[in-house]
């Protein structure tokens, strides 16, 4: 999990972390130093957002934000699986996140 947040912080991923291998995520595309209503948690240093920052922030365009759920699960033969859902934003854009994000991971 922490190579994952590690590539989300690197990607200016903002989270709020609903489970222990579950998080809701939000992105603004084009933004790189859009940071409102970040938490700076100086323990990890990950980008966390606190409270319903993440669910709505009337400053940035919608068509620029896209919103998604990770979920991490591990498989059997001891390999992790990692899903990704659009819960709100551009199709194409999440895609766009995807491909980076896999690139972030060094998957592609």
């Amino acid at each position: 999990m922490t190579e994952v947040l590690k590539a989300l912080q690197e990607l200016n991923v903002f989270w709020k972390k609903i489970g222990h291998y579950n998080m809701k995520c939000k992105w603004v595309a084009g933004i790189p130093g859009h940071h409102e209503g970040m938490i700076n948690n100086s323990v990890n240093n990950h980008h966390y957002l606190g409270n319903s920052s993440i669910i709505e922030n009337e400053a940035v365009s919608k068509s620029n934000v896209v919103k998604f759920e990770v979920q991490l699960y591990k498989t059997r033969e001891d390999k992790y699986l990692l899903d990704l859902q659009r819960v709100e934003g551009p199709q194409f854009l999440f895609l766009d996140l995807c491909a980076a994000f896999l690139a972030q991971l060094r998957v592609l």
